[in-house]
């Protein structure tokens, strides 16, 4: 079976039914299926076969998705990238896969065998005849290169099989529990995994997929409630921008369930979501795009086990291990290491030998070692402590940047906090939050929350802490933010800035206050 199928099946069954919302309107299973087989013939008239790989660096809208069910229905390779990387950036990954086809601008697209604007692409495959060609091919071919973000360095391409995608969209739902009647609001760019597998869920489900754009924030209720959304995934600023806006405006609403993975919403922040969206539910998962999902904390738990982001899914195995490989006790931090069904095929064009987050055991099959730092308590709920980049040893104590972050943002009136990484490690620890608290308020809840060696040295306050293009907390950004010359009364003298461009984003208020530890 391929992943494409589970499209296919709900065209079958739910032709009539709205299968995707963008800002053209609606669309249903009938007319995206009708724009997929026109997709498939403009692939194969590109020269597009099975295993050939095509990168697409398009928006979120039907257009995107017609291409990606097509691509793997014909057994090609689907290469998802978002729209803002640059042209240098694109053409590495264009490069680094040997794309036959990329859909993006013409400059980062040279090294392709063929290249073609969306746009352009777009308006030639509404004008192709449609084709019903289906590849044969095994389900442990390739659908799909997911490629990392590349922070550590240049990014690797994940190497995403049929089977895997599909066990994943599985076992991630039988926890979830998505359904045919449900409506999802997907404001996270479908070249993000946990974009993509929103569409995924609905085409499993026969459910409605909304396409949001960030620049209509401010309108995100609106398209709520005009279209009966039930499910929200989130970044920390949606739910940041949600509640504020519920709020204010305080409109009935069907939202039953909201998601998170990765970087998560404070306490404090989804305590007032979940007030200002009556009858709504959380659930915090953990994944990442090597293995997709690997745990969900059933919404039942959450208020039990709020740092907790679940059992394992279905089919996936954890341990925590330390660092000569051996597991772990029950509430003992170390590394999460996985096995299963959802862990990915390693990464395009690194011998395995060289993978170190990919490692092959005794029966053939690859277990992901994360790299991410975490416990299980005794009934095997997983605890994320943080990425091994968050881990630092100070005062002989190893310790994660997100454990600050994580208690700061438990203080009420604290929307977002990030701690950026010091150099050296031993270094001034330094706070930057996004609050109406001042730092004297905050710096005494953290007394409350945390040892004297988690506790931060500086506090600055800003309007807004910054994100990445996928809704992270961008440290970097907010480095830059506080080492600006509005920032100059800091007395300690601050970390270089960093060479890496980052968002911009002017504070309007800063407030640098040295504590003494």
């Amino acid at each position: 079976m391929l992943v494409s199928d589970l499209f296919e099946r709900s065209r079958a069954d739910r032709g009539d039914h709205p299968a995707v919302i963008d800002t053209e309107g609606p669309v249903s299973y009938a007319e995206l299926g009708a724009a997929v087989d026109r997709a498939a013939g403009w692939l194969r008239g590109q020269g597009v076969g099975a295993g050939e790989r095509v990168v697409h660096a398009g928006g979120n809208d039907r257009s995107f998705l017609a291409l990606f069910y097509a691509t793997l229905r014909i057994g090609a390779v689907f290469v998802p990238v978002h729209p803002d990387l640059t042209d240098l950036q694109l053409a590495h990954i264009i490069d680094d896969c040997s794309a036959a086809l990329a859909i993006c601008s013409p400059g980062a697209g040279e090294r392709a065998r063929h290249t073609a604007e969306p746009a352009r692409a777009w308006q030639e495959i509404q004008q192709t005849p449609a084709d019903d060609f289906a590849a044969d091919v095994p389900d442990d071919a390739v659908a799909m290169l997911i490629y990392t973000s590349g922070t550590t360095g240049r990014p690797k391409g994940v190497v995403c099989p049929h089977r895997q995608m599909l066990a994943a969209v599985g076992a991630v739902n039988a926890r979830l529990g998505y359904r045919a009647d449900d409506v999802v609001l997907c404001r996270l760019p479908l070249s993000f995994d946990y974009g993509l597998y929103q569409a995924l869920f609905c085409a499993l489900t026969g459910g409605t997929l909304v396409l949001a754009e960030r620049a209509g924030d401010r309108g995100l209720l609106k398209v709520i409630e005009q279209y009966g959304v039930t499910v929200v995934p989130l970044v920390p600023s949606l739910a940041q921008i949600l509640t504020l806006l519920q709020r204010r405006l305080r409109r009935p609403t069907r939202v039953r369930l909201f998601t998170n993975t990765g970087a998560r919403p404070g306490r404090a922040v989804m305590a007032e979501l979940l007030e200002a969206f009556p009858g709504s539910v959380f659930a915090s998962m953990y994944g990442m795009t090597e293995c997709k999902r690997i745990s969900v904390l059933d919404p039942a738990e959450y208020a039990a086990h709020p740092d907790s982001v679940g059992p394992p899914i279905p089919g996936d195995h954890v341990r925590i291990t330390d660092a000569g490989g051996r597991a772990l006790d029950p509430g003992q931090v170390g590394e999460i290491v996985v096995r299963g069904a959802t862990v990915m095929a390693g990464y395009w064009g690194v011998p395995l030998e060289r993978q170190q987050r990919y490692v092959r055991r005794a029966d053939g099959t690859l277990e992901l070692r994360t790299g991410d730092q975490g416990y299980l308590d005794e009934d095997g709920r997983l605890y994320f402590v943080g990425r091994n980049d968050d881990m630092i040893k100070r005062r002989g104590i190893r310790l994660g940047l997100t454990e600050i972050e994580d208690a700061a943002e438990r203080i009420p009136g604290v929307t977002a906090a990030v701690v950026l990484r010091p150099e050296p490690e031993d270094g001034p620890l330094h706070l930057v939050v996004q609050s109406t608290l001042t730092a004297d308020e905050i710096r005494a809840g953290l007394t409350l929350r945390l040892d004297r060696a988690r506790r931060p040295d500086l506090i600055t306050l800003i309007d807004t802490v910054p994100l990445t293009a996928n809704g992270k907390p961008d440290r970097a950004a907010a480095a830059r933010l506080v080492e600006a010359p509005a920032c100059a009364q800091d007395t300690t003298p601050p970390t270089p800035a960093p060479t890496t461009p980052t968002p911009s984003t002017t504070p309007t208020r800063t407030s640098h206050e040295p504590v003494a530890v």
